[in-house]
């Protein structure tokens, strides 16, 4: 399967955390479908990467922050949501469902119809200077004149 990169120059040498990848439905993303997939706050909620408050710590990240989530599948920066609750745990990454979740997972379902949505390793490490692509230009540059079935590559 081919990487999926968003274009953009990479993060300057820095700290880098080992995380496994959780996919998941988000509390809060389900009823902001219900305004329409394009709109802000189901954008804000999608791009964000829920990490322990242990885990930004120590990769110096604050809520907000950007950071680029890689697994072997794609590498895409998102927003860094780090919460007062004790969640997601320690050494967990997790993303809500929808298009930057999708860039970070192997599209196979081994016959299952279903792709691995959970337990993928993972880096996560801080991203200075960058920023999420925004939802539309997301699905321009990975799906955007692309034949189904064919590499997802950014432009």
């Amino acid at each position: 399967m081919a990487r999926r990169d968003d274009a953009g120059s990479p993060s300057e040498p820095g700290r880098k955390l080992e995380v496994m990848l959780i996919t998941g439905r988000s509390i809060y993303q389900g009823t902001w479908k219900e305004g329409g997939k394009m709109g802000p706050d189901y954008e804000g909620e999608v791009s964000s990467c829920f990490l322990d408050r242990e885990d930004a710590r120590a990769l110096g990240v604050r809520d907000g922050d950007p950071v680029r989530l890689t697994t072997q599948f794609g590498s895409l920066v998102l927003r860094a949501r780090v919460l007062p609750e004790e969640r997601p745990q320690k050494g967990i990454a997790f993303v809500p469902y929808g298009p930057y979740a999708s860039m970070l997972v192997s599209h196979e379902t081994q016959g299952t119809g279903m792709p691995d949505l959970k337990g993928l390793r993972a880096t996560v490490e801080p991203a200075p200077g960058e920023e999420p692509l925004g939802l539309v230009e997301l699905l321009r540059r990975f799906y955007g004149g692309k034949k189904p079935g064919g590499p997802l590559v950014a432009r």
